[in-house]
């Protein structure tokens, strides 16, 4: 499956933080989070983005591989990202999205937690 939207890092307390900073799902022991693939670090929330360019689930493997993050199942994971980039498709640009635990395959759930919040533009006169 390939998309053309990924999630980026999101704070609320700095909502333009994070840019570039892609996120995938990997597990800690059972608990899904999102990890940065620039930053190394865990995230509650990200925010979705338009990329310009489809990706793939392997496309995402790659640069998790490459993060130098410890994959313990490489079937597991491709499994996870498959999953990840399918759910991706039921969000629009900007959405903040969380990931929440579920006992049912494969394990994850995306929930949308907010819209992005509107920036002050200023009108022409």
């Amino acid at each position: 499956m390939n998309t053309k939207k990924l999630l980026v890092a999101y704070d609320e307390s700095k909502p333009t933080a994070g840019k570039g900073d892609f996120l995938a799902v990997v597990f800690e022991g059972t608990t899904p989070l999102f990890f940065g693939l620039k930053s190394h670090r865990v995230y509650k929330s990200g925010r979705m983005v338009f990329l310009g360019k489809e990706i793939t689930a392997k496309d995402v493997f790659t640069k998790l591989v490459e993060s130098g993050r410890k994959i313990e199942s490489v079937d597991q994971a491709l499994k996870t990202l498959i999953a990840f980039v399918q759910q991706l498709e039921g969000f629009k640009i900007g959405n903040v999205v969380a990931v929440d635990p579920k006992s049912s395959d494969p394990g994850f759930e995306l929930i949308k937690v907010a819209e992005m919040p509107k920036s002050e533009t200023r009108r022409l006169p």
